[in-house]
């Protein structure tokens, strides 16, 4: 199992909840070395599990009613131009 989280006031802070026991041992590895990977996301926002389970829950019920967002095509090629990337070839 691997778990990521944050330094603060001297104790981790999760990213995610874990269910582990009082007394349980853990190891840490603090990021930076050699051998530490490069790809290390910044830490979630601040909202609750809840939070963000409902942000979840809304954006399936709104996919279901018919209410759609950028097409995947539409967003490559925005994405691509931000970047200054190839633009995926058209069908």
């Amino acid at each position: 199992m691997i778990l990521e989280g944050t330094i603060l006031d001297g104790c981790v802070k999760l990213d995610t909840p874990a269910a582990l026991p009082d007394g349980t041992r853990v190891r840490l590895m603090v990021g930076g070395g050699e051998d530490w990977p490069d790809d290390l996301e910044p830490p979630p926002a601040t909202e609750t599990r809840e939070e963000f389970l409902q942000s979840l829950r809304d954006s399936v019920a709104e996919s279901q009613a018919g209410v759609r967002g950028t097409e995947a095509r539409q967003f490559m090629k925005e994405l691509a131009a931000k970047h200054g990337l190839d633009s995926l070839p058209e069908d």
